[in-house]
């Protein structure tokens, strides 16, 4: 493929606050030389999250190749500033198309920060879009979530508000798109179902790890591990996760193993789960909310955790999970989703039912209690990761794919 300049349309790029914006870095820092990089963004501040990385200077100390930034609007906040971005990628892409001259654009389902653009035409361009989820998966996620667990985020809630305009916006748009990569075989089954697009215009290409960063640790031993048994929470503080899950089996982890501790990361709701953790009479030495933390910082805590821990009801390809398992951590995640795509049970981590405290309770004792199959499942699901899930991997793939779409296969 010759040289080709790339739009990447990313409303998650820094601070990366989802699974979406994770993404996004790790394709980028792998994508072969011969692709230019323009990332099409927004600058981002959010309370209760990391201001590292909102700068040029972050993003290169996290992607070490050229990079060209264009920053289109602003928000505070993480669900409606996508009507305003997308007004932005209206008037601005044309123009930057027009001096730089595009040869791809790579946008994202279900955010469409182009579909304005698209559906008035207004640039001609082969776009692909990575399926992170459809609407009706988000729905469908968010009804279960409010069954299950009776609140739900902001976001959530939106989502159920406004659903009708995005499915009618999605059903559409979908229409002026050139090729589809799902993250996983699930996400492609389901989006084959609510997108009606015919399946061979779906590839699916597994997201991928940087496992030079995030790595086991070097050291041998119980000294690697934090002081006290920890169990760990990485994610977005959304009640689709299935936090509720987790903090119910805190009393019972607890009464079998009284140091244990639980560390939640990620930003959101904070004080909603905060809030759900002391009316269950939780010392607060037994956990912490710690919020969003920085790339490089993800890793650290990873490595450190005695056991990690994914209840979401539903995953199509869990970042957060092949982060753990890069980092050789034991991985407990539920039975839904992309998850048994990932982890076989037993071998490189541990599969639990959905909303079922009780079984992921006795799951994360077993964890704690038998170190050998801890350590045995850390270590395969190390070269589990290193087989299957590189970042590596993931750009190879998707640059196959743009260079099908320019060789006019698509």
């Amino acid at each position: 493929m010759d040289s080709i300049n790339l739009c990447m349309i990313a409303p998650e790029f820094f601070p990366v606050w989802g699974g979406t914006g994770s993404y996004t870095v790790e394709l980028l820092k792998f994508l072969p030389r011969n692709v230019n990089i323009h990332v099409v963004t927004l600058r981002r501040t959010i309370s209760g999250m990391s201001r590292s990385g909102s700068t040029n200077v972050g993003i290169k100390s996290v992607i070490s190749r050229p990079v060209e930034v264009h920053y289109l609007s602003s928000s505070n906040e993480t669900f409606f500033y996508n009507l305003p971005f997308q007004m932005a990628c209206l008037k601005e892409i044309p123009s930057l198309h027009k001096h730089y001259e595009f040869g791809i654009i790579h946008s994202h389902l279900v955010h469409m920060p182009d579909v304005l653009l698209q559906l008035l035409h207004r640039i001609n361009v082969p776009t692909v879009v990575t399926i992170h989820g459809t609407i009706q998966m988000l729905r469908n996620h968010a009804l279960l979530a409010r069954s299950l667990f009776s609140d739900l985020e902001s976001g959530e809630r939106s989502t159920l508000y406004l659903y009708p305009i995005i499915k009618l916006l999605q059903q559409n748009y979908v229409k002026h798109i050139s090729r589809f990569i799902a993250v996983s075989n699930v996400t492609k089954e389901m989006a084959v179902k609510h997108l009606r697009v015919k399946p061979e215009a779906i590839d699916t290409v597994y997201n991928g790890v940087d496992v030079d960063i995030f790595r086991p640790s070097e050291k041998n031993g119980a000294e690697e591990k934090y002081l006290e048994p920890t169990v760990v929470y990485v994610g977005r503080m959304i009640s689709k996760k299935g936090i509720h899950t987790l903090i119910k089996a805190m009393p019972e982890v607890i009464r079998r193993i009284p140091r244990a501790r639980f560390l939640f990361v990620g930003g959101g709701d904070i004080p909603m789960f905060n809030e759900l953790v002391k009316k269950m009479g939780i010392p607060e030495r037994n956990f912490a909310f710690v919020g969003h933390v920085g790339y490089f910082e993800r890793p650290k805590i990873l490595r450190e955790a005695t056991v990690f821990v994914n209840p979401s009801i539903f995953e199509n390809c869990s970042l957060s999970i092949l982060e753990a398992m890069s980092c050789g951590a034991a991985v407990v995640a539920t039975n839904s989703g992309g998850n048994p795509e990932i982890i076989k049970h037993g071998n490189n981590g541990l599969l639990v039912p959905i909303a079922n405290h009780l079984e992921l309770a006795k799951t994360v004792i077993s964890l704690i209690e038998d170190d050998n199959l801890n350590k045995k499942i850390g270590k395969e699901a190390r070269r589990t990761v290193e087989k299957s899930f590189t970042s590596e991997r993931c750009a190879r793939e998707t640059c196959e794919i743009y260079g099908q779409i320019l060789a006019g296969r698509s």
